[in-house]
């Protein structure tokens, strides 16, 4: 059974997500925090395999979270009620797996879980449309393991290669290639190697 812990300001959200969630067989609540700081203690206390996360929290960016989280650490699905531009890429950025917004319908929000465990990167269309937009550069999106990889990847290297390289398991890599796909809105390898060959990554 997967461990969640909630992390938003508003009681009255964690108390509705939790009673939806705790519905699920696969799924299990196993904390909750209404700040930043108390996100930190409850985190470190509970090793949850996924944070749902506010990012507007009483004494900060629910993103500064991040900063704290053990490597390898939980999966962090952002889950808001505002999209801005600069927040869902400096999310990308420091490792979240996936951006939500609050409208979004339970069911699919169980789905993105789901995703998230499985190592997918579950991102809104706003989200998503946010990411892809052309004069925003892509690279900006990119947590440095998947500049990495990306690089990796430019000079031909197979998953098994670049696990070898960067001294991770091969699963782990086969992560990280398919976040970095989804965030230069490319679809095989192929591709991406060629965007680092081009951008010289």
């Amino acid at each position: 059974m997967a461990r969640l812990v909630l992390v938003d300001d508003h009681p009255i959200v964690r108390e509705g997500l939790k009673a939806y969630l705790s519905l699920q067989s696969d799924l299990e609540v196993v904390g909750e925090a209404g700040s930043l700081e108390e996100a930190v203690r409850v985190v470190a206390a509970s090793a949850p395999d996924v944070v749902l996360l506010d990012l507007r929290l009483p004494d900060g960016s629910g993103l500064d979270l991040l900063e704290h989280l053990p490597q390898p650490g939980p999966r962090v699905l952002v889950l808001t009620s505002f999209l801005e531009a600069e927040e869902v890429r400096e999310a990308m950025r420091r490792g979240a797996s996936g951006f939500l917004v609050k409208h979004e319908a339970p069911a699919a929000l169980v789905s993105s879980i789901r995703a998230a465990l499985r190592g997918e990167l579950p991102l809104d269309p706003q989200a998503v449309r946010v990411l892809a937009r052309p004069h925003d550069d892509p690279l900006t999106a990119l947590t440095a393991r998947e500049r990495q990889v990306l690089s990796l990847l430019g000079r031909g290297l197979s998953n098994k290669a670049i696990a070898l390289e960067l001294g991770v398991a091969e699963k782990t890599v086969k992560v990280h290639v398919g976040h970095l796909l989804a965030k230069l809105g490319v679809r095989h390898r192929v591709q991406a190697a060629l965007f680092a060959r081009e951008r010289g990554v």
